[in-house]
């Protein structure tokens, strides 16, 4: 049995509840208010095992945990960087959670590394893709980049994602004028939004119109199928879904070499992977693959398979079930 918590009106509550699925809303009130439904709501579920993502909702349950026992708590970190350890509520909570779920090996090494131990507390779920959804996209590919004024001899490049420093946009948009002086076919698109937007449109501005934003989308899987390349350009990153939706559509993506992304891509196999933070080796990346669409096929459908084979949803929904089987089994206590 599952039961899903959390703030009163949250519209994936909702949608839970429309799905079925047990909810209690009980996060709600102060700090204080908030610890104790939560360690309510532990004591009167009295689940195996509490999912917490992110790390404020890891400290209302490691409280709940710490002053009512019962239910071992997992962490779910999605980046690095969430706990610090220089912060005693962070170095509290760890102590209160019976384990960490990281989404990648490399993750799982910076937690470690940053005082986050020992390894065997942190467990590796890779994420996946529902490749219903974006094999179904490829077959709107020609529409769409019409929609989008492509020609048939243009060369579209583009990322998808939070417009934050920390996914590297600059850098990207340093590149472009690098490609374009050896590819004036190619056209670049960037969709997404965040607090970074109005600093991104004003750079892209200068840019002779070889950039189009094209803000938050509903429609990402179609729109990565209408990309020849995928681009990641992020200096701070933990397995970007992006590079997984990507490589789903067939697609080859160029990612910077964050932690994660040479788990999800082989390099010069089903992808390439260049340095983070510097344009100019981006730049040559998409330049090679702009003038070869034999590669890009190559790398794209090795991409597809990739996925196929090691990040679809299903995969994620079996590893899931032997991480949470074999974090519960690690707290219980030996007998005897």
């Amino acid at each position: 049995m599952c039961v899903l918590l959390g703030r009163p009106g949250s519209p994936w509550l909702a949608h839970a509840a429309r799905l079925g699925l047990g909810v209690r809303d009980d996060i709600r009130g102060t700090w204080a208010a908030r610890v104790l439904r939560v360690g309510a709501a532990m004591r009167s579920e009295r689940p195996d095992l509490v999912i917490t993502k992110a790390k404020k909702a890891a400290r209302m349950a490691a409280w709940g945990r710490a002053m009512s026992g019962g239910s071992h708590v997992a962490l779910f970190l999605g980046a690095t960087h969430e706990l610090d350890r220089a912060r005693w509520i962070d170095r509290f909570t760890w102590r209160h959670v019976a384990a960490g779920i990281v989404v990648a090996h490399g993750q799982k090494r910076w937690y470690v590394s940053a005082g986050f131990g020992p390894s065997r507390k942190l467990y590796v779920l890779w994420k996946g893709v529902d490749l219903v959804r974006f094999d179904a996209a490829r077959s709107k590919t020609t529409a769409v980049r019409t929609a989008l004024g492509l020609g048939p001899h243009e060369v579209a490049i583009g990322t998808i994602g939070r417009l934050a420093w920390q996914k590297g946009i600059g850098d990207l948009l340093d590149a472009v004028p690098l490609v374009r002086a050896r590819c004036p076919s190619a056209r670049f698109f960037i969709v997404g939004g965040g607090r970074d937007a109005e600093a991104v449109a004003k750079a892209v501005a200068g840019l002779d119109g070889s950039v189009t934003l094209l803000g938050q989308r509903d429609d990402v899987p179609e729109l990565l199928a209408a990309l020849d390349i995928v681009v990641l350009s992020s200096r701070r990153e933990a397995m970007a879904q992006t590079t997984l939706e990507g490589m789903a559509v067939g697609r080859p993506v160029i990612s910077t070499t964050t932690i994660g992304a040479d788990e999800a891509i082989e390099h010069g196999v089903s992808g390439l992977l260049v340095p983070v933070a510097d344009p100019r080796a981006l730049a040559e990346a998409i330049v090679g693959l702009a003038a070869d669409p034999a590669r890009r096929a190559a790398l794209g459908a090795a991409a597809r398979r990739r996925i196929g084979e090691h990040f679809t949803a299903a995969h994620t929904l079996d590893r899931s079930e032997a991480v949470f089987r074999a974090i519960v089994d690690a707290a219980r206590p030996a007998a005897g």
